[in-house]
């Protein structure tokens, strides 16, 4: 087995719960994982539950296979719902919904044929306990209704683009059960199907926290030319909360039958602004019986992804079927334009807050902080923030999984050289922290020992400020007096930002004896939203000349050196645009290049989830909004239609292109194109290879370009078997260079 491939196989920490009540003696967690097994070429989940207390060593069971796709624990803790994925004895999936209360199956009810997928995933997925705990709700495929329409199924609905393909009926469904009274009657169900407002399309829906009619939900929207724009990776989206009231619930009647009944919202009422995008309501009750609806949000349009701001709604003014108050919703954490004094940059979270998120009267949040993410705790009275993680030289990237409600976070860390470790904070009364490692994966001495040897740090760029690049060495070759060739490895998005979260492929090139530089060039969040914002219309020109002052950078400290066989470049989406430019721009600085999925063409905007990304990254105006606020029957979305790629838009975006310098390149080109990625057509790829192929007929000697591609994989080529094959056929196309 390769270095890699033992690398790429060290479980992943996806979510985490206490399973245990609050201050049991042993504390039991309960954490999922994500597996790659490349035998089989196969993603498996897994879980593992470890017991802890405060005299001994913590002890952890096996990981083991699980069929649950999601779970959560209500309010009491007394009760658990799960979705499960049950494969049946010939090899079909039943999608089965269970309920267990302290242990004993209260419900369970097979709903495969009644919608399709579950949703689980963090954008549009749900799965929420009532305040009575007697019923909850989630989201799934909804099936295509009944009609006489001969052309129904024909009918053009998009789905939510790059990573949600064929997903284009989110659905809530409420499932309520009555426990039998006596020992031998059945448990009885009803399970409903929330009718909606037309098009909007809800998930992340919870209910309220003191009404079981009340649900609180993101509604993505159409744009005007019936678009529903890609949201994975885009919080721009038009998108905002909404209440549903839904009083018929508690009026519906149980019975042995489960086939589920649709049940009419009876007030949709929209929360939020048109242009602003939000997403991920979460309900935090305080001590004191307060209840607050807390939400995240980013302008509409714009740059993809920008700083979020935290906002607050007391549900004592929105729970009634009176309207909110106008100006009722506060901020809690707002935009940050320039890092002051205590280095806060703003908020950067990987997407939402996680289902469990609160410590007594705050928020806890993942959130970027320049090339680290880093635990926030933020107070639900005033907004002020406080940096849970030390900073130390390690220089660990964190994520949180889940909190106890009261005083213990259970998080992963990581960092280039470190695999994710699983930690207990305890947050003490002061405000301080004590954390404490309680699970480590176990590897092979050899691969220990040679993780050891990885060193991290993070290098400022001179006369162009707060640009900053990640460096990550391996020991130096003995006895050459030459340091090992580097690697440039720019990030996509643009508004990406390298962190020093663990990476296989980044471990195992450092083990093979490169150098690789990660620039966080402007442009990148988690220096404040002036930096970010600044590369708006400067994309091929701004980034670029940051990326190649790093590069450069490293060559006066002596880090690295030019030459041949010297200084690569790879990098995906647009850190292959990134990586196309620079080739183009510096044919002599760079020996050799990889480029996943890249941007090549910014004027090829046809077959894209996100046609908004190439216009206002570039410049020019996209116009985006959702519905007013207010009681909605339908959206009212009163802005001129998206605009049309004239001439001039064309000329533009083809202008700031790579493709533009394809007439100087000369170095080797290898490209990795997935063939059903939504975001960049595979065309662009496509079309530089062959744009590549004639030019380096003609040079002397011959160039070389090669191009691999990949059934069936997306943007991120992120399958077990395409991540392999990519990282070894970019390390073999380097090393055919490498001096």
């Amino acid at each position: 087995m390769s270095l890699y491939t033992q690398l790429a196989e060290i479980p992943v920490p996806l979510s985490a719960q206490f399973v245990s009540p609050h201050n049991a003696e042993p504390t039991v967690v309960q954490v999922t994982y994500s597996v790659k097994e490349h035998v089989k070429n196969t993603k498996r989940t897994m879980s593992k539950s470890i017991a802890f207390n405060h005299t001994s060593k913590p002890l952890t069971t096996l990981l083991h296979d699980i069929d649950i796709v999601a779970q959560t624990t209500s309010l009491s803790g007394r009760k658990t719902a799960t979705l499960r994925n049950v494969k049946g004895s010939g090899g079909e999936i039943n999608r089965v919904v269970e309920v267990w209360n302290l242990g004993q199956l209260e419900v369970s009810l097979n709903v495969t044929e009644h919608h399709g997928e579950f949703y689980t995933d963090e954008f549009v997925g749900s799965l929420a306990f009532s305040p009575s705990e007697a019923s909850i709700l989630y989201t799934a495929e909804g099936n295509l209704p009944e009609s006489k329409d001969a052309y129904q199924k024909f009918r053009f609905n998009p789905d939510f683009g790059e990573g949600f393909g064929g997903k284009r009926r989110p659905t809530t469904f409420v499932l309520r059960w009555q426990a039998p009274s006596d020992a031998v009657s059945a448990t009885r169900v009803s399970l409903a199907i929330l009718k909606t407002p037309d098009n909007v399309r809800f998930g992340q829906a919870i209910f309220s926290a003191d009404s079981n009619e009340t649900v609180y939900a993101t509604g993505y929207e159409f744009t005007q030319d019936g678009r529903m724009l890609g949201i994975k990776g885009c919080f721009n989206r038009p998108a905002g909360i909404w209440r549903l009231r839904v009083p018929a619930l508690e009026s519906l009647e149980y019975s042995d039958k489960t086939a589920p009944a649709a049940v009419d919202v009876a007030a949709a009422h929209k929360l939020t602004a048109s242009h602003l995008s939000c997403r991920s309501p979460r309900i935090l009750r305080a001590d004191g019986g307060k209840s607050t609806l807390l939400w995240l949000s980013h302008n509409t349009g714009g740059a993809h992804l920008s700083a979020s701001t935290l906002w607050a709604l007391d549900l004592a003014l929105s729970d009634t079927d009176d309207v909110p108050p106008a100006g009722s919703a506060r901020t809690l954490v707002g935009v940050v334009d320039v890092p002051q004094a205590d280095g806060f940059p703003g908020l950067y979270p990987a997407y939402g807050l996680i289902p469990s998120f609160a410590i007594r009267d705050s928020i806890l949040v993942a959130s970027q902080w320049g090339s680290r993410t880093t635990v926030l705790r933020i107070s639900a009275n005033g907004g002020a923030v406080q940096e849970l993680t030390p900073n130390d030289n390690n220089l660990y990237s964190w994520a949180v999984l889940t909190t106890d409600g009261c005083n213990r976070v259970v998080c992963s860390r990581s960092s280039l050289g470190v695999p994710p470790e699983i930690v207990l904070g305890t947050i003490e009364a002061t405000g301080g922290v004590t954390w404490t490692v309680i699970d480590r994966p176990t590897l092979p001495e050899v691969v220990s020992k040679a993780l050891s040897t990885i060193r991290t740090s993070i290098v400022q760029i001179p006369g162009r400020p707060l640009v900053e690049t990640l460096l990550v060495q391996g020991e130096a070759a003995k006895g050459t007096g030459a340091p090992p060739p580097c690697i440039t490895s720019p990030h996509g998005g643009p508004h990406g930002t390298s962190s020093t979260t663990f990476s296989p492929s980044t471990a195992a090139l450092v083990l093979e004896g490169y150098t690789i530089s990660f620039p966080n060039y402007s442009g990148s969040p988690g220096y404040g939203e002036t930096f970010l914002q600044a590369l708006i219309g400067r994309c091929g020109e701004l980034d670029v000349q940051d990326c190649i002052a790093a590069a450069r950078h490293l060559v006066s400290i002596g880090i690295s050196e030019e030459g041949p066989g010297r200084q690569f470049v790879m990098g995906g989406s647009h850190g292959g645009f990134l990586t196309a430019h620079l080739i183009g721009q510096f044919p002599a600085f760079f020996s050799a290049a990889v480029l996943r999925n890249p941007v090549i063409s910014g004027g090829d905007i046809t077959n894209t989830d996100i046609p908004d990304w190439y216009f206002a990254e570039f410049g020019r105006a996209y116009p985006l909004a959702s519905s007013e606020p207010g009681a909605h029957p339908l959206p009212n979305n009163v802005l001129s239609p998206p605009p049309l790629l004239d001439a001039a838009a064309f000329t533009e975006l083809q202008a700031a292109s790579p493709i533009t310098h394809v007439g100087a390149m000369s170095v080797p080109v290898l490209l990795l194109i997935g063939t059903s990625d939504r975001r960049v057509a595979p065309a662009q790829g496509i079309g530089l290879y062959h744009a590549l192929k004639a030019r380096y007929a003609s040079l002397k000697p011959k160039g070389r370009v090669e191009m691999l591609v990949f059934d069936g994989e997306g943007h991120l080529l992120d399958g077990v078997e395409a991540s392999r094959v990519g990282y070894e056929a970019g390390r073999d196309w380097l090393g055919a260079v490498r001096v």
